[in-house]
């Protein structure tokens, strides 16, 4: 829990190497502030603020999310395993690069635009997701979800092992990439020989 010593908001701070770990953080803004080489993993934050914030090689595993907004934010090469982003208040905004953000879910979430560029996106829930515009260049898809998701002129150029049903998604002016687009086969149910 938090205590009364600690300040409520924090300004262009930059904290390194903090451990938040299962903490309980209440009330809480941070504002274009830096997380580096930090641990916050399992913390729940509640009622709190982060507004262009910075996360760089801190492990965001499991955090939770009660009635907290995340707008302008990024992580930069982070471990970010098993979040439920949908739990954030809208508007939200976040880019990772090179990052690890599987067995999460932005189910329903407006991701217009949203960057996720080389990043381990491997079990992931777009459902219901707006993601036009969005540059999802190099990152593994194995396992996610995308259905009645918004992909129109959505960049996945080096991206991977994604399955896409042209069908029940907006794919108008995506960009795929050979060998990999050739997933959108597999909706169609037949089979391809050599």
């Amino acid at each position: 829990m938090s205590t009364a010593e600690e300040p409520i908001a924090h300004y262009n701070k930059r904290f390194e190497n903090i451990n938040y770990e299962d903490k309980h953080l209440v009330g809480r803004y941070f504002d274009n502030c830096v997380f580096y080489k930090s641990t916050i993993k399992g913390c729940l934050f509640d009622d709190c603020t982060f507004n262009k914030c910075t996360f760089e090689e801190t492990d965001l595993s499991l955090i939770k999310l009660k009635e907290t907004y995340i707008s302008d934010c990024i992580l930069i090469n982070c471990k970010a395993i098993g979040i439920l982003w949908y739990d954030t208040q809208n508007p939200f905004s976040l880019q990772a690069r090179g990052s690890i953000i599987s067995y999460s879910s932005f189910f329903g979430k407006n991701l217009k635009k949203i960057k996720l560029l080389n990043c381990v996106a491997r079990e992931v829930d777009f459902t219901g997701c707006n993601m036009s515009s969005a540059d999802l260049s190099g990152t593994d898809f194995m396992g996610s979800t995308f259905s009645d998701t918004d992909l129109r002129l959505a960049n996945f150029t080096a991206a991977q092992n994604y399955q896409i049903d042209p069908a029940g998604n907006k794919i108008r002016g995506a960009i795929f990439q050979l060998p990999a687009a050739i997933s959108f086969l597999d909706s169609l149910g037949i089979t391809i020989v050599d």
